[in-house]
């Protein structure tokens, strides 16, 4: 994450099943959302907004993933275990709580897309999921389509998978109250000045 501010956001427990007495009114944000299906350029994307000079947040998962594999857990048996969706939950709620609300901060994910991940997999939406979702105001998001289909270490899905991804992502965000941007599949340059037209 590039820029993090000094004053968090929330002081929301990171634990996101705890029950908390935390005043959970949602704080606006200047953040923008860069989400989309897996291999739909994301990562891509917000490196060439760093690289603009803007502040970017990475995803969290990634970095899971691969903290996790290299304690010797397969990658993809841990993608769809039962502890995975909780702890990319706490680790993007964590990441969230390092960022200013006043900062425009460009995010790699936001915590609503667990629930369209929740939805791809049929998983249970969880109280502590529900309200992390609302805790923070975006103030714009941006859906990716696709770019073809390509697996990595820490990429075990597939086609079907990022389809459907894609579908529920749009599907939560506008039930959530948002306008979610589709972002083609241009080039990154032709989609880092797509975002900036339409901010």
């Amino acid at each position: 994450m590039n820029g993090a501010a000094d004053q968090p956001a929330h002081t929301t427990p990171t634990d996101p099943d705890e029950p908390s007495d935390v005043d959970n009114t949602a704080v606006e944000t200047r953040w923008v959302v860069i989400t989309g299906p897996p291999s739909s350029g994301k990562t891509t994307l917000v490196n060439v907004f760093a690289e603009a000079g803007e502040k970017t947040s990475a995803d969290s998962t990634r970095q899971l993933i691969a903290d996790v594999t290299a304690s010797g857990r397969d990658a993809e048996e841990f993608r769809f275990a039962d502890d995975f969706q909780p702890r990319v939950l706490k680790a993007m709620m964590a990441a969230e709580d390092l960022l200013d609300p006043n900062d425009r901060v460009f995010l790699e994910y936001a915590l609503p897309c667990n629930i369209a991940f929740h939805r791809t997999e049929g998983l249970e939406l969880t109280p502590g999921l529900a309200q992390a979702a609302v805790r923070s105001r975006y103030a714009a998001v941006f859906i990716l389509d696709p770019v073809g289909w390509e697996n990595d270490e820490q990429r075990v899905e597939d086609a079907a998978y990022q389809a459907a991804v894609h579908k529920h992502m749009f599907d939560v965000y506008r039930e959530l109250g948002y306008e979610p941007i589709a972002v083609p599949p241009l080039t990154p340059a032709e989609r880092l000045a797509f975002v900036q037209q339409h901010i």
